[in-house]
C-alpha cells in the first residue's frame, strides 16, 4: 500500500513506476457493487487513476449472496476471475462449468483477499431464509422468528460476516458502520462474534456531517485483522483454560426462580442474563391504532392499550382456549371410531336376534343371513369412507393446535420476567451463549492487546452537506 501511495505522487516524473502501478491495479484491485451507477463510476475512476477497471464487477452482483453471481454475465466474470486468480479458499475443479448455483456457497463462501475496504448500506433488511441460514450472525433473527414468522436481519450486519469470510487468515478490513453497532446493548452478539474471529485494531468515530447530505447517521470505521489458524489455536487454549471456572448459569437461574413465588423483579436478574433476554426475546406485537391523533375513523377516541395484567390474562385465556379446543377435536376423532364400533355392535345384535327367532334349519338360516351380512359390511364400509375425510380434517386440526399451543405458551412467558427466565433455562443454546460470553470476556482480559481509538471532530462539511 505504501508503494502504491508513493507511486501515485510521482507518476508524472517516473513513467516506469506508472506502468508498474497500472499492472498492480489491474491485477490486485477488485471491486463489487450491486448498483449500476456505482459500478460504472468505479470503472471510470479506476481507468483514470490506475487502470484497475478490469476487476470491477456489477451491477446486480450481490456480495452477500454468491448464488446471484450465476444470474448474469458480470457475476459469471467474477466467479471465473476468482478461480483464475486462486482467490477462493475451496479448490474449484477445472471441469466445473459454474452453472449450478447450488454449489455457490461451497465454492465462494470463503475467499482469500488481503485487504477489504467497505462502506456497506445501513438501511434495508434481508429476508431470504435460505440465505440467512448461511450466516452465523443471522441465527438470533432466525431464532426469534421461529418457524411461522418472517425472519429478517439488517444488511450491514450480514456484511460484517461476509467481509471477514472474504479475507485470508491475517487479512485486514476497514468497514464503515453505524455507531449503534458499536454501543447498542441489544447488538452485543455482533461485537462478540467479531472478537472471536478477528483482532480489533482500531475504531475511528467519524463526524456526523461526513456523509451528508445523503445521511446524517453517526458512523465509525472499524479496523480488524482476521485471526490466523495459529492465533485461533492459541485463543482456543486460553478458552479451555478459563472455561473450567465458568459460572453454572442453569443453577443460578433456577435459584432465582425458586426465590420468587410470583414474577421475578428485573433488578434481581444479573446483568449478563438481562442483556441476553433483551436481545433475544421480543414481546408479542400489539395491533397498531388506526389513527395517530388519538381518534378513530369515526372521530371517537382510540381506546387505551391494554394493561400488562390484561395482556397476561388474555394470553392465559388463549392458551386455555387452545388446550380446550384440542381436547374437543381429539374427542371427535375418538368418536369416529366409536361410531363404527356402535354400528358393528348394532349389526351383531340384529344377526343374533334373527338367529334366535328363525324357525328353519341352520343351512336355511345361513342363506337368509348372507345378504343381510353383505348389506352390513357395505354399511360399515360406507361409514368408514365418509369418516375418512372427517378424520383427515380433524388430524390436520390437531396438528395445527399442537403447534399453536407451545407458541401461545411462549407468547405468555414473554410477558413476564419469570417466563423469559424459564425460556432461557429451557434453551441449551441460550445457556451456552451465556457461558461463551463469560469465557470470551475472560479470554479478552488475558489477551489484553492495545486498540487504537479516535474521533474526528472535523467533518469537512456543514450540516447541509456542503
Amino acid at each position: 500500500m505504501y508503494r502504491l501511495g508513493d507511486a501515485l505522487g510521482t507518476t508524472a516524473a517516473h513513467p516506469v513506476v506508472n506502468l508498474e502501478l497500472h499492472k498492480y491495479a489491474a491485477k490486485y484491485l477488485w471491486g463489487i457493487d450491486f448498483e449500476a451507477r456505482a459500478a460504472k463510476t468505479s470503472r471510470a475512476l479506476m481507468l483514470i487513476a490506475g487502470d484497475g477497471h478490469t476487476n470491477i464487477f456489477g451491477p446486480d452482483v450481490s456480495s452477500l449472496d454468491p448464488r446471484t453471481w450465476y444470474e448474469n454475465s458480470s457475476g459469471q466474470a467474477l466467479m471465473h476471475g476468482l478461480r483464475q486468480a486462486k482467490l477462493t479458499a475451496a479448490k474449484i475443479p477445472e471441469q466445473e462449468t459454474l452453472k449450478d448455483d447450488d454449489r455457490a456457497w461451497e465454492y465462494f463462501d470463503e475467499l482469500k483477499f488481503d485487504v477489504v475496504l467497505a462502506n456497506p448500506p445501513f438501511a434495508g433488511e434481508m429476508k431470504d431464509r435460505k440465505m440467512l441460514a448461511r450466516y452465523e450472525l443471522a441465527k438470533p433473527a432466525l431464532k426469534r422468528a421461529g418457524s411461522d414468522k418472517a425472519a429478517k436481519e439488517e444488511r450491514d450486519v450480514l456484511f460484517i460476516e461476509r467481509i471477514l469470510k472474504m479475507l485470508r487468515p491475517g487479512g485486514r478490513a476497514a468497514i464503515v458502520l453505524p455507531q449503534g453497532k458499536f454501543n447498542n446493548s441489544s447488538l452485543a452478539f455482533i461485537r462478540e462474534w467479531i472478537l472471536k474471529k478477528a483482532r480489533l485494531l482500531a475504531v475511528v468515530g467519524l463526524h456526523p456531517n461526513t456523509f451528508k447530505p445523503h445521511t446524517g447517521t453517526k458512523t465509525s470505521v472499524l479496523f480488524i485483522q482476521k485471526y490466523t489458524d495459529e492465533q485461533l489455536a492459541d485463543i482456543a487454549r486460553v478458552h479451555d483454560d478459563v472455561a473450567k471456572d465458568c459460572p453454572a448459569y442453569e443453577t443460578e437461574i433456577q435459584a432465582l426462580l425458586d426465590a420468587h413465588e410470583g414474577d421475578v423483579p428485573e433488578d434481581a436478574i444479573p446483568d449478563a442474563v438481562a442483556d441476553l433476554i433483551s436481545e433475544t426475546f421480543s414481546e408479542p406485537e400489539l395491533d397498531e391504532p388506526a389513527a395517530e391523533d388519538g381518534e378513530g375513523e369515526d372521530g371517537e377516541e382510540t381506546p387505551e392499550p391494554p394493561s400488562e395484567e390484561d395482556r397476561i390474562a388474555a394470553a392465559e385465556d388463549k392458551v386455555d382456549a387452545l388446550k380446550s379446543e384440542l381436547v374437543g377435536v381429539k374427542q371427535k376423532l375418538i368418536d369416529l371410531d366409536s361410531d363404527v364400533e356402535a354400528l358393528e355392535w348394532q349389526q351383531k345384535n340384529e344377526i343374533e336376534a334373527i338367529g334366535d327367532t328363525f324357525a328353519g334349519t341352520a343351512r336355511e338360516l345361513s342363506a337368509h343371513l348372507k345378504p343381510i351380512k353383505a348389506e352390513h359390511k357395505e354399511a360399515v364400509k360406507a361409514l368408514k369412507a365418509k369418516q375418512k375425510e372427517t378424520a383427515k380434517r380433524l388430524k390436520a386440526e390437531i396438528k395445527r393446535l399442537e403447534k399453536a399451543i407451545p407458541e401461545a405458551e411462549r407468547d405468555l412467558k414473554l410477558l413476564t420476567s419469570r417466563g423469559k427466565l424459564e425460556l432461557v433455562l429451557g434453551d441449551d443454546d441460550l445457556i451456552g451463549t451465556l457461558k461463551e460470553r463469560w469465557i470470551a470476556a475472560e479470554v479478552a482480559k488475558r489477551l489484553d492487546y492495545p486498540i487504537f481509538m479516535a474521533v474526528s471532530e472535523r467533518g469537512g462539511k456543514n450540516n447541509s452537506g456542503d
